[in-house]
């Protein structure tokens, strides 16, 4: 099985999710339209970019945003309209500011990690 059979299948759903979910939660059809739609998408990748800092590392984080980010730009490419294409260029430079509090997100996973892991050592070494 590939080291990143999870992050990247995550990340493109979590990306196309983010598109997915804001005509379901408002009139819109791009999240940069809609605050609800934009708070899910962002909070479904925030909370996978963290819980993958702490369970996997930073690399599975990069794999999963570049995967989210294939993902937010290929739904609207997909199913959007023809003036969702005309924007495309625009988009993709949008769906990079969605994936900085993701990237935030894993880093803080990571630490995290890294600090549970350094607390579990002192506190072994103090009972031995």
């Amino acid at each position: 099985m590939n080291r990143f059979s999870l992050e990247v299948p995550l990340g493109l759903l979590a990306g196309m999710a983010s598109w997915f979910v804001v005509p379901l939660v408002s009139d819109r059809f791009e999240p940069y339209d809609s605050g609800i739609g934009l708070g899910l998408g962002q909070a479904a990748m925030v909370s996978a970019a963290y819980a993958l800092g702490f369970l996997r590392g930073m690399k599975a984080v990069w794999v999963f945003l570049a995967s989210a980010y294939l993902g937010l730009n290929l739904y609207p490419m997909l199913f959007g309209s023809s003036e969702s294409r005309a924007w495309a260029g625009l988009g993709m430079l949008m769906s990079l500011l969605l994936c900085i509090a993701p990237l935030l997100a894993g880093l803080l996973g990571k630490v995290s990690r890294l600090a549970r892991d350094a607390l579990r050592r002192r506190k072994e070494e103090e009972l031995a």
